[in-house]
């Protein structure tokens, strides 16, 4: 029961009472703000990975998952899009081509024509990758951060101005950098990707496409990350 000695004085256990659900609100609120915060994603893009195969006579365009079956004469297209500004990196990587950078088109691109809402394409305009007759594994690596990751584009600069001993040791040491930041990735707290569906030198060489061919975007999805993104994508070319 609270007691009123006038209007505009309470009682001392009415004021303590007040205290104690003031800081209450105040730790509630508090609360709330941080939770917000948290859930704020870091980096956030649009994805897609597409394969243009042909069954039986009729080709079709599939996403391409982490790990994929494809064959001699399949191609292949990836696609960007930002909702917010961060660093996006893909690499490719196969034992006889060693490993090139796809995307950004070049270091120099992330000061440049590289911002939100575009939608950027790997290989650039209507141009597809073709899976040649050589088969084997072929690797794409999918990288994400707010802050642009130098230290692997100074390995990789040095990497494409070294000869073959120094490229085969840059690239175990680039790829060794890729997996420590998977790693870093999984080791969050909270899970640190959240995918949502929305609806030269890889083996092979771009293959210009037709008009007909669909626009690999139609696969795409959004990736949200409260921390680095780390993807593997493996393609068994047979």
């Amino acid at each position: 029961m609270f007691i009123f000695r006038n209007r505009m004085e309470w009682s001392v256990p009415a004021r303590m009472v007040m205290s104690v659900l003031a800081i209450c609100a105040c730790l509630l609120l508090s609360n709330v703000c941080s939770t917000g915060a948290a859930e704020t994603p870091a980096v956030e893009f649009k994805w897609a990975f597409g394969a243009l195969t042909e069954e039986d006579g009729q080709s079709r365009i599939v996403p391409v998952g982490r790990d994929a079956a494809l064959k001699t004469g399949d191609r292949l297209k990836l696609m960007i899009e930002m909702k917010r500004k961060s660093f996006i990196y893909v690499f490719h990587h196969n034992e006889r081509d060693g490993l090139t950078l796809l995307f950004p088109y070049s270091f120099e691109q992330f000061t440049a024509d590289y911002r939100p809402a575009v939608k950027y394409y790997i290989p650039r305009g209507e141009a597809w990758f073709e899976l040649d007759k050589q088969p084997g594994t072929e690797k794409f690596y999918l990288l994400a951060s707010a802050e642009r990751l130098l230290g692997l584009e100074a390995l990789y600069t040095s990497y494409r101005a070294g000869d073959a001993q120094t490229k085969h040791q840059l690239s175990n040491k680039i790829l060794e950098k890729i997996r420590t930041l998977k790693r870093q990735g999984r080791d969050l707290a909270a899970p640190a990707e959240r995918p949502v569906a929305i609806g030269g030198a890889v083996r092979g060489v771009p293959k210009q496409a037709g008009p007909a061919l669909p626009d690999v975007a139609t696969l795409a999805e959004e990736i949200a990350s409260s921390g680095v993104v780390s993807r593997t994508y493996n393609v068994e070319h047979k």
